[in-house]
């Protein structure tokens, strides 16, 4: 079976080549209009919220992204990994201090990505991995020279956290002795990306997080609840969820009607739709998973929630979790093997005397779908995601 956060791509050669010259071998140029916002002096964060972050909970993962390597990523991303040859990079210039990547007979850069947000793409976070038997070629200053640096928020031996105009970034290098070579990481948030400045220095310093957990052995699996998954993310992903939200209450309210959706969009992307359906959906939506439960799919496809959801060549799975139900999708080979999986999250919610249901598909795994659970409940009993006091 094939486990969608472990990508292994291999044949993305050149494309990587011309990202890796980009993001590490060029200085970035931003253009500006004349009266556009530009950070006129440093932003301010204390060495209390900056610890605060690096200290935030992270269910790590250990996952093998290229041969005798393993990372320690949070288990909400998956990774590509790409090998760069000799070849592709034949007339460059790529060096960081004393090493030279032109020199190498390959290379592997493996792009980490937040599952979470990956259609949205916020940010780039990536790492390169070169062998040398040399640990001591590369500073941080070494780093700091491709880049025209604002203002610095955070340095030491090896990592900075800096500013160019609008765009946010977050370099870290460490030596692994135990496979002799040097790990490269780089998270960046554009100025291309229209979130405030302070988020953005926020979420560098969960990339810090990210880069320094990168070799750690601590994989203790803790269960969150939405209060710590508050708690533990960046502002920015915070907001955007919100954001999906905001106008549901408005939405079941008012506007919508029987059978009629809400799907709201940031930056072209939709990640989950409000749908109203009949008074009696809760008889519905169980008839819906009894259908699918006993293989009557034309049925099952006549709901209209079931819009893209019911496939030929599949074999599904039901997972009850509290109010919130979790549709698993296992794609088929011609000889009946699972090939892929994805996920659904399903949630009823009644309001006044209407009945509503949450969807949220193409989850690429049943952690992220344990997400949207926690969410999807928190909302249908809150009808906010902010952190309600009950007496």
């Amino acid at each position: 079976m094939i486990n969608n956060f472990r990508l292994n791509l291999r044949n993305r050669n050149s494309i990587l080549f011309v990202f890796t010259i980009i993001l590490f071998g060029c200085q970035r140029i931003e253009k500006t209009a004349e009266n556009e916002e530009y950070p006129g002096k440093k932003l301010e964060i204390s060495p209390k919220e900056i610890q605060r972050i690096l200290n935030t909970k992270a269910n790590l993962e250990s996952v093998e992204v290229s041969d005798n390597l393993k990372f320690s990523i949070p288990e909400n991303y998956y990774f590509e990994t790409s090998t760069i040859k000799k070849e592709d990079i034949e007339g460059a210039d790529i060096k960081y201090g004393k090493l030279d990547l032109t020199t190498k007979d390959s290379y592997d850069v493996v792009q980490i990505v937040n599952a979470l947000f990956n259609e949205n793409k916020i940010s780039e976070e990536n790492i390169i991995v070169v062998k040398d038997e040399n640990p001591n070629l590369v500073t941080i200053d070494d780093l700091k020279e491709q880049y025209k640096i604002d203002a610095i928020y955070f340095e030491d031996k090896n990592s900075i956290v800096f500013s160019e105009g609008k765009t946010f970034t977050t370099l870290h290098f460490q030596y692994d002795f135990k496979i002799k070579s040097y790990l490269i990481y780089s998270g960046s948030i554009s100025w291309t990306k229209e979130f405030p400045n302070a988020d953005k220095l926020n979420l560098a310093f969960y990339f810090l997080r990210n880069a320094k957990n990168l070799l750690s052995d601590n994989l203790t699996k803790q269960e969150f609840t939405w209060k710590d998954y508050l708690d533990n993310s960046p502002q920015i992903e915070i907001n955007l969820m919100k954001f999906y939200f905001k106008d549901f209450k408005k939405e079941m309210d008012v506007f919508l009607e029987v059978n009629e959706t809400s799907s709201p969009v940031y930056d072209g992307i939709s990640l989950l739709t409000l749908c109203r359906i009949p008074s009696n959906g809760d008889t519905l939506f169980y008839q819906f998973l009894n259908n699918i439960e006993t293989g009557n799919y034309e049925e099952a496809n006549n709901f209209k929630w079931a819009n893209g959801l019911i496939f030929r060549q599949v074999r599904y799975k039901i997972i009850p979790k509290g109010n919130s139900t979790v549709l698993e999708i296992n794609q088929l080979n011609y000889e009946g093997e699972v090939f892929d999986k994805q996920f659904v999250v399903l949630t009823i919610m009644n309001h006044n005397k209407k009945t509503f249901l949450l969807k949220k598909a193409k989850i690429m795994n049943e952690k992220i779908a344990d997400f949207y659970v926690k969410m999807f409940n928190y909302y249908v009993e809150n009808l906010t995601l902010d952190v309600v006091n009950k007496k």
